[in-house]
């Protein structure tokens, strides 16, 4: 991927994602319940900022909220570039 640029929503964007969904799925209540969770693993996933890979897809496929917009920056950089390779204490929330 030599040039290519990367996109890495900052932690904002991703809380702005996930608030679309929630608003798409009616409320934070009923978005919960869509998504088998409890509203309180919803306001877990504001508060640290993504939402878990499988989550992500399921949002996704749900409320056409893509993915890459949700999930963690680290998981994000390493599925955008596949010989990414992480040192202990290098991540950083984008």
């Amino acid at each position: 991927m030599s040039g290519a640029t990367i996109f890495i929503p900052t932690r904002r964007e991703r809380i702005a994602a996930l608030d679309e969904a929630i608003k798409r799925g009616g409320g934070i209540v009923a978005f919960s319940r869509r998504m088998g969770v409890t509203h309180q693993a919803i306001y877990s996933w504001r508060k640290r900022g993504w939402v878990p890979l499988e989550r992500a897809i399921a949002i996704d496929a749900t409320f056409n909220v893509e993915r890459d917009r949700l999930i963690a920056p680290r998981l994000a950089w390493a599925l955008a570039t596949p010989h990414a390779s992480f040192t202990r204490g290098a991540e950083h929330d984008l």
